[in-house]
């Protein structure tokens, strides 16, 4: 049998202990052990030394803070000297202190070395002296000084930078707040303090008791706590030296440490190696002292502090032996007898003072603050933590930090819950947390509570809201189970449920707190919890033994039981129960109870009396209630009004079980028990009277029996309150009179006031008053007195028969004021207008058209008032002033708004000046149709109202604000202004009443001579002088045309001011002169305006740009003038002198010239050899292209060659390639042009066929060419044939067109030159290049360079199968013969062979149109009227060739093109637009002008551009290309194209078809025609041509007064 093999295990003690270590990540560890050691050696005083490789310089001064460089670490302290057991035990690995009362002796495993071995993080050989005696661990010559303190040595691995101080200190000071004999830390760099700490506790502490119902003992009896004491504890720090901090807000720049340096203050992870990355390397010198002194600094002497109280548990240990042994074999100790637990709570004001300093100052933030802060903030960052003698990572959950005998996980970042019986003794100990934490809770809210009575209720809560949220748990980290254990034990330590909370009412017992309801804020008093405050009630999740609870009924019951309720608390009761039970229909026997419960104890004082709810049986109805009055006397047993009169009346008897209170019941009540005389209804005729209208409101809901049970009860009391002649008298209902009856003021009548009501003359007559006395003695009286009125008589005879009232009304028997008799129909009624008139007035008293008795008399033939016809003659009077101002302020008035309206005609009074007015600036009365309400008009001297004028009356009596038009046109033609202030003023007017004319009547205005315009004449006359003359005679003054500018002398300009130009521009007043007024005074005479150009042919040729720029806008017409006109300036070479310079300079010569005399050059070898007897255009692009389109010839048309060949070489190899070479590549070069660019039957023409083409060689090649134009002068050069030089020439003969090229080598320029003639009609040097170059490249290179040769010669062979068999070829080009354009086409213009099929797709869409009903109703004749407009215009401009529309990049640039002024560009100069997203239509765009506040109206926007989109695919236009835009100024602005996008004006649309058919503005084309014809040219033309070929409209005239536009929403048929 074999021996086991035996193998030693052997530990690298080294290498455990650096492990070990990198648990411990946090930053200044070994300050932190260091420090805990020094405390359980009783030490008081710690000392931490910094010290440099050289001390303190050589010349005195101090060492740069943020830089400083150190090479060891000394740490002091004056604890107890070691012994020889503890310089035994510090030699071995995981012993550590067997004290169980010493805090760094309950460790746990590996745990224990993390006091001294911490240091090897720093150091590979740390010293140790202490009593005279050393340890070290690498042998070196040390000596060993005798100092009284325990000093540790370590010289660090590596030189390093000094550690922050302000981040070391915030790390002492809460390091030090649980500690037991440390009171002073001090921290130097060398022999320089700079920054000491030191910890005072108050020895004086306070004993708080413990309740009886506090539960002291742990869940499981492990632990006890005898007893709570409070000790104040305060942290002072200074900061002696100037030190750089960095604060939690502030970023500090440092010297980062040098290549292979590291922060001893921070351990090293436990993967980490000794190398850094470069990235870390060294900072220059002189950055590092600029950073430093750009950071912020605490000067010397900066001092912090900070106070809080300790709550410190004594806890007694009775650990059962299972748990003591468990305990004893995790940590190798047995488990503490006794022990003290602390938790440290800040008070509000230093919470508060730790705030304000956080953000004071001056960007350090607070020393007490921050990740590892000892004071925390309430519900944030870096929160409060457990302490095991020093700061672990596991938080509390709450606002206060722990401190106690916690066991640890190994990496010492939280507390073991999970291993055993450590977890059962930390849960344990988490217990006694919980419990002081509710100790410490019910402490600080019993402060809050004494202290309320002395705060302002703000102040008060906001105490007791910072306690309750220091108590709030929150989930911890990083094991949440820890704040679950203390919140369970903080809620369950009490076993009674008195747990103090906030009320409005102060610190109050949750159990005597009520959750607020409005339905009992009125009457309880009990404590309440403000709404405000819920958070604060969610987030402390109360249990709920402890939660806040709703009012109860028996809450209800105690309330009424303790106190007399005052009248709205006890209606606010009354409410409540109400509204809780009485609309659940019957109440059940439970409600039943506790209604009487109610009842028998509520009580109040209502009414000056005694209210008993249990002695009420009736109350009042919402009836009687809404007719009673507050001090009416009520019996006992009916409930005061003001009690219920928030309660429905149906719900009251259910409720409480009370009845209705009778009528019938109360008059018992006042017969047989009045409260007093004021209340007597015998002897106060005011309260009579108010019961008789009482009685009378409710008379018609008593039933008969119900009528005579009052009318008994009443019929002998004197209750009916009456007058004789005025004196007052109280009689049985029997004894008085209605008023009607007392026509002599002789009998008792009720009185007046109580008759307002015409129910009460029902009850009164039902009681037995009577109403008349007999006729004849009526009519007695009234003939021979006259003590009565009118009213009396009508009222009188109101009820009397018939046949009396006749009697009357035919008597002369009414008074009227005058004393005079008369009869009814002669008088007027007794009205304050009626007087003011001066009209007879009926005689009364006074005067209500609204009562019977006046309707009576007016129904018998009383003028209520005068008609029209006899007011405004009242009104026109010239004699009584008041009558005539009575009259018109009546004929204003209400009563005659709907006469006026109906019967007034001003017509028939226009001869009667009753409007009152101002005329030539003074008061008078003026006729209507000489009036008007707009005072502007004043200035063509008519008149205006007033300015008190009331609007409502120029309503009601049809004055116009404004005269017609035809009246203003009458003033106009009949008085012209006659100066500019004038003209001006009216303008302006006009301007802002611009909607008084139409379209048609501003063409009109446009021909009135109505600018006044300044005669000029030399010499200068001394007064100025001005003619009138017409709109479109004039243009606006402008900074571009100053005085000395010759347009001065060919147009009259005018400047009115800003907002009368605005007026003008309406009229047909342009900005500017535009091309076809610069156009017409051209055409006028050409050469004066040369002349008037200062012979300038520069500035003549500025002008001629700017008509090559807008001239396609033009009708044909004026191009056939312009054609015949000398306007077109040639240049012809001149005789050439000798300068100054000795040189010889030629001149040329300029002219006007008809299109016919002048040429393009197009060919410079032929400029060069005629240009001494040729006029030519100017050579710039722009002007040679208008040139061109005015059919101006080109130079190289007129240039006939003659080819003459000799000694031809047959069979030539190079003839015989050139032409191979063509034939394969000339279809490349084809490709680039189009159809118009070619001669006759050039484009497709069989290069391949030797009967078409073929190439000749010869030695000899002679070649002339000959000038044939008719305008050429007798030049030199003009009159014979010139040779050239030209080694390659074409040559027709005999249907084959020939190119001989001239051996032994043709130049390949002369070639390709020689071709481009062949095929061309002109041609430009480019367009030889670029054949030339294809002809002298391989095809292979061709490819290469990107040309897809393969393709191209693919379609030319199919368009010439196609166009041999009749087909249209690929590209479009028609088979057979190509017809050449006619000497009238113009240039670049190509056959439209689509304008029948526009034409047939806008027939079929206006018949569309006319049969959708949405739009209007469409006449068939305006359908077709409409369709020839368009076939007129498509025919009319410019004929079948005519391509009459482009835009800017159409018309091609030049050298000076940059220089033109374009005609588009003045019209749009205000219009930068911006796009307005989210408001697009369709595809249609929406723009507003930049600037503009006004939004885009969304209706009309969406109608314009469901138009525009219809139109557009009409006429086949990518509808992307069409845009709306609002111009919100300019209603004029119909359009303009931009950049190949057309621009339409929503703000026209709005102002002339806004309102119009839908369907009309489609197709009303004659109209716009008529207004504006070039305008609706325009249009058609975007809408055609841009289908056609994508081009866009020249600007659209500002003056289109009429738009082909459409709100109709339907789609367009195909």
């Amino acid at each position: 049998m074999c021996e086991p093999e035996v193998t030693a295990v052997e530990v690298n003690q080294r290498d455990l202990v650096d492990k070990v270590l990198a648990r411990y990540p946090e930053e200044f560890t070994v300050f932190r052990e260091l420090l805990q050691n020094a405390d359980d050696a009783g030490a008081e005083n710690f000392v931490i030394v910094f010290e440099s490789p050289h001390g303190r310089a050589s010349n005195g001064m101090k060492p740069d803070i943020n830089s400083a460089k150190v090479f060891k670490w000394l740490v002091k302290n004056d604890g107890a000297k070691f012994q020889d057991t503890d310089w035994k035990r510090l030699t071995k690995i995981a012993e550590g202190n067997p004290d169980e009362r010493k805090i760094g002796a309950f460790g746990v495993g590996q745990s224990r070395i993390a006091g001294f071995f911490s240091v090897f993080s720093v150091t590979d050989k740390p010293i140790v002296k202490s009593n005279g005696k050393m340890l070290f661990v690498k042998k070196e010559q040390l000596n060993c000084d005798r100092d009284k303190w325990t000093v540790i040595e370590m010289e660090l691995k590596q030189e390093s930078t000094i550690p922050r101080i302000f981040e070391l200190t915030r790390f002492l000071v809460t390091s030090v707040t649980f500690l037991a004999h440390i009171q002073r830390v001090t921290i130097l760099l060398d022999d320089t303090e700079l920054a000491c700490l030191t910890k005072t506790r108050n020895k004086a502490s306070q004993s708080i008791a413990i309740s009886e119902h506090m539960v002291r003992t742990s869940r499981n009896g492990t632990m006890t706590i005898d007893s709570v004491e409070l000790i104040s504890q305060e942290v002072n720090v200074i900061f002696l030296e100037d030190a750089l901090v960095g604060g939690p807000k502030t970023f500090v720049t440092r010297a980062e440490p040098e290549e292979g340096e590291r922060n001893p203050t921070k351990s090293k992870s436990f993967f980490s190696t000794e190398k850094m990355s470069k990235s870390n390397g060294r900072m220059a010198a002189s950055k590092i002292a600029a950073a430093a002194s750009e950071a912020p600094s605490l000067k010397s002497g900066a001092q912090f502090s900070a106070k809080c109280s300790i709550y410190s548990a004594k806890v007694t240990v009775s650990a059962k032996s299972n748990l003591e042994k468990g305990l004893e074999s995790a940590t190798k100790k047995r488990p503490p007898k006794d022990f003290p637990f602390e938790m440290v709570f800040f008070s509000k004001d230093e919470h508060d003072k730790q705030s304000q300093e956080e953000v004071g100052n001056s960007g350090f933030g607070s020393v007490f603050r921050g990740p590892q802060g000892l004071c925390p903030r309430l519900e944030a960052e870096h929160p409060a933590r457990i302490f095991i003698g020093q700061s672990t990572a596991q938080t509390t959950g709450m606002a206060c930090h722990m401190s106690g005998r916690f066991i640890p996980t190994v990496e010492r970042g939280s507390i073991d819950l999970a291993n055993g019986h450590v977890s059962k003794w930390n849960e344990e100990l988490l217990y006694v947390g919980g419990f002081l934490a509710r100790m410490a809770y019910d402490s600080e809210m019993s402060k809050v509570k004494d202290a309320w009575p002395t705060l302002q209720k703000t102040d008060a809560e906001q105490l007791a809201l910072y306690a309750m949220k220091s108590f709030v748990f929150h989930p911890s980290t990083p094991d949440p189970k820890v704040s679950r254990l203390i919140k369970d034990a903080f809620y369950t330590c009490s076993t009674i449920d008195r747990f103090p909370f906030i009320s409005d009412q102060g610190i109050r017992y949750t159990k005597d707190i009520r959750l607020y309801h409005h339905h009992f804020a009125h009457f309880m008093t009990t404590p309440v919890f403000p709404v405000e405050l819920r958070p604060i009630l969610t987030s402390m999740t109360l249990p709920e033994p402890l939660r806040i609870g709703p009012y109860t009924f028996k809450d209800v019951v105690k309330e009424l039981n303790s106190r007399w309720l005052s009248e709205a608390e006890m209606a606010a009761c009354l409410r409540w129960w109400s509204t809780s039970f009485g609309s659940q229909g019957p109440l059940d026997e439970q409600q039943r109870k506790w209604r009487n419960e109610l009842l028998k104890a509520g009580r109040t004082h209502s009414g000056g009396k005694e209210v008993r709810l249990s002695s009420i049986s009736k109350f009042i109805d919402g009836r009687m209630l809404s007719v009673r009055r507050s001090d009416d006397p009520l019996p006992d047993d009916t409930i005061p009004p003001t009690l219920i009169q928030s309660l429905t009346s149906f719900t009251i008897p259910e409720a409480f079980g009370w009845q209705e209170m009778s009528i019938i019941h109360w008059l018992r009540h006042l017969r047989n028990s009045p409260p007093d005389p004021a209340h007597d209804i015998t002897r106060a005729p005011t309260f009579a009277q108010h019961v008789l209208s009482v009685l009378s409101t409710l008379w018609q809901t008593l039933d008969d029996n119900s009528r005579s049970e009052v009318q008994e009860i009443l019929e002998d009391l004197t209750c009916i309150p009456t007058t004789i002649s005025n004196v007052p008298h109280m009689m049985r209902p029997q004894a008085a009179y209605f008023p009607e009856a007392d026509v002599f003021r002789d009998l008792p009548v009720v009185r007046q006031d109580l008759l307002m009501d015409f129910r009460t003359e029902q009850v009164l007559q039902y009681l037995g008053v009577q109403k008349r006395c007999d006729i004849e003695t009526f009519i007695s009286k009234a003939m021979s007195g006259d003590r009565w009125n009118a009213m009396d008589l009508a009222r009188y005879l109101f009820t009397s028969a018939q046949e009396h009232v006749t009697r009357v009304m035919d008597m002369r028997i009414f008074p009227c004021d005058s004393g005079e008799r008369r009869h009814i129909s002669e008088l007027f009624a007794s009205t304050e207008i009626n007087r003011a008139l001066k009209l007879p007035v009926i005689n009364c008293d006074y005067w209500d058209s609204n009562t019977q008795e006046a309707l009576f008399l007016i129904r018998k033939g009383l003028h209520e008032y005068p008609t029209i016809d006899q007011l405004i003659p009242i009104a026109s009077s010239k004699d009584d002033r008041a009558a005539r101002h009575a009259a018109f302020t009546f004929l204003c008035g209400p009563l005659y708004e709907t006469l006026l309206d109906k019967q007034f005609d001003p017509a028939k009074f226009s001869m009667y000046p009753f409007i009152p007015g101002i005329r030539d600036g003074r008061a008078c009365q003026i006729p209507h149709g000489e009036v008007f309400s707009d005072p502007n008009w004043k200035v063509f001297g008519f008149g205006h109202l007033t300015d008190q004028f009331n609007k409502k009356n120029i309503a009601k009596l049809k004055i116009r604000d404004r005269p017609t038009a035809e009246k203003l046109f009458q003033v106009l033609e009949s008085t012209p202004p006659k100066d500019p202030e004038t003209a001006e003023r009216r303008f302006l007017c006009m301007l802002t009443k611009r909607a008084v004319f139409s379209a048609g009547e501003f063409e009109r205005i446009a021909d009135l001579k109505i600018v006044p315009v300044e005669v000029s004449s030399e010499p200068r006359p001394s007064k100025i002088s001005y003619e009138a003359v017409s709109p479109r005679e004039c243009f606006l003054k402008s900074e571009s045309y100053p005085e000395d500018h010759f347009y001065q002398q060919l147009f009259k300009f005018v400047d009115f001011g800003r907002s009368a130009n605005a007026f003008l521009k309406a009229c047909g007043v342009k900005e500017r002169p535009e091309c076809i007024d610069v156009l017409k005074v051209l055409l006028r005479c050409p050469k004066t305006f040369l002349k008037l150009a200062g012979d300038d042919h520069e500035r003549y040729l500025t002008e001629l740009r700017l008509i090559a720029v807008g001239h396609k806008s033009l009708p044909r017409k004026i191009h056939e003038e312009m054609r015949n006109a000398s306007i077109f300036l040639g240049y012809r070479r001149g005789k050439s002198t000798i300068g100054r310079d000795g040189y010889s300079h030629e001149a040329d010569e300029f002219e006007l010239c008809k299109a016919e005399e002048v040429l393009v050059a197009d060919d410079m070898e032929s400029r060069r050899t005629f240009g001494d007897c040729i006029f030519i255009a100017p050579q710039e692009e722009l002007l040679e292209k208008f040139y061109s389109e005015m059919q101006v010839k080109s130079l190289s048309s007129c240039i006939k060659y003659t080819v003459e060949p000799d000694k031809e070489l047959l069979n030539a190899h190079t003839a015989h390639a050139l032409r191979h070479s063509i034939i394969d590549k000339i279809p490349i070069f084809l490709h680039e042009f189009d159809e118009p660019r070619f001669r006759q039957g050039m484009r497709l023409l069989r290069w391949h066929d030797e009967n078409q083409f073929f190439v000749r060689a010869c030695r000899r090649l002679d070649v002339t060419k000959r000038l044939e134009f008719p305008y050429a002068t007798t030049g030199l050069q003009g009159q014979k044939a010139h040779p050239t030089e030209l080694s390659a020439e074409t040559q027709p003969k005999d249907g084959v067109n020939v190119l001989w090229i001239k051996e032994p080598k043709a130049d390949s320029y002369d070639i390709a030159a020689a071709l481009c003639r062949l095929l061309f009609s002109t041609y430009k040097k480019n367009d030889v290049l670029s054949l030339m170059t294809i002809l002298d490249t391989d095809i292979n290179v061709l490819k290469r360079r990107g040309y897809d040769v393969d393709r191209i010669l693919s379609e030319y062979r199919e368009n010439l199968e196609k166009a041999e068999h009749g087909e249209n070829p690929s590209n479009g080009t028609p088979p057979g013969p190509v017809q050449a354009p006619s000497q009238d086409a113009l240039p670049g213009s190509e056959p439209v062979s689509d304008k029948p099929e526009v034409v047939s797709k806008f027939t079929k869409f206006l018949h569309w149109l006319r049969k959708d009903p949405k739009l209007g109703e469409i006449k068939l004749s305006e359908i077709e009227n409409s369709i020839e407009k368009v076939k007129n215009i498509m025919k009319e401009e410019g004929g079948d060739n005519d391509l009459h529309i482009s835009n800017r990049e159409q018309v091609g640039g030049g050298k000076k093109q940059k220089n033109v002024a374009y005609c588009d560009e003045k019209k749009v100069a205000k219009t930068d637009l911006e796009e307005c997203e989210d408001q697009h239509v369709g595809q249609v765009k929406v723009w507003k002008r930049k600037g503009t506040v006004l939004g885009v109206p969304s209706k009309e926007r969406e109608a314009f551009g469901k138009i525009i989109s219809d139109l557009a695919k009409v006429f086949s236009i990518n509808q992307t290309r069409c845009h709306v835009f609002f111009h919100g100024e300019d209603s004029n602005l119909m359009g303009f194209n931009r950049n190949d996008q057309i621009f339409f004006g929503l703000e026209h649309y709005m102002q002339n078809h806004k309102d119009a058919p839908a369907g009309k503005a489609y197709i009303d084309w004659r109209a716009l025609a008529k207004s504006c014809p070039l305008a609706s040219t325009n249009l058609l033309q975007v809408l055609y041509h841009g289908a056609r070929d994508g081009t866009c409209a020249h600007p659209i005239p500002r003056r289109a007064s009429r738009a082909v536009v459409s709100s109709a929403g339907d789609e367009i048929p195909d």
